[in-house]
């Protein structure tokens, strides 16, 4: 097992959470709006999910031997995200953290397939834990936003008489002509 190279995707990953929990906190604090209440309480409940995640990622470092980064100008050299911008309205808000998690999704799902070519299942599983978390919070920003799942199609609608309706069966594919 490399750990050096293990850790060396971490540190990546410990970057964008720390500057992504901090993007969350500042738009904890600074959302305005209709819907404020509502924002302000989801952006809270990602920035401390965040922060537990942080220590995790940072311990998972000391484990293997490394040093965690700590300093702001380490976590702005490694990051791949732009600090949050306190004048964005809510909406923006809410799309810039979408995008922000997508692209912390991507550089956990590398750091997993890093993880998983040098056997450490401890922080592939730790990643895995991570991918989860940012599915997860994609999805609320993205029900937020009010975009629906790509490619899923809508849930069925009930029935006049309040029974479940039924659920609209697969087209069947022709099979393809081999030769």
């Amino acid at each position: 097992m490399d750990a050096k190279r293990i850790a060396e995707c971490l540190c990546g990953v410990l970057a964008d959470t720390y500057v992504l929990q901090l993007k969350s906190q500042n738009y904890h604090w600074n959302v305005v709006g209709m819907n404020f209440h509502s924002l302000h309480a989801m952006f809270e409940e990602q920035y401390a999910e965040l922060a537990l995640a942080i220590d995790g990622i940072a311990e998972q470092l000391r484990n293997l031997g490394g040093l965690a980064p700590a300093t702001m100008a380490e976590y702005l050299a490694l990051t791949r995200l732009s600090e949050g911008d306190s004048s964005l309205g809510a909406t923006q808000m809410v799309g810039d953290l979408l995008e922000s998690h997508e692209a912390v999704l991507a550089r956990v799902h590398e750091c997993a397939h890093v993880a998983d070519e040098e056997d450490d299942e401890s922080t592939e599983d730790l990643m895995t834990q991570r991918m989860n978390a940012h599915r997860k919070t994609i999805w609320m920003l993205r029900a937020t936003l009010g975009h629906g799942e790509a490619g899923l199609p809508p849930a069925p609608k009930p029935a006049k008489d309040g029974k479940p309706a039924k659920a609209p069966k697969a087209k069947k594919k022709s099979p393809k002509a081999v030769g």
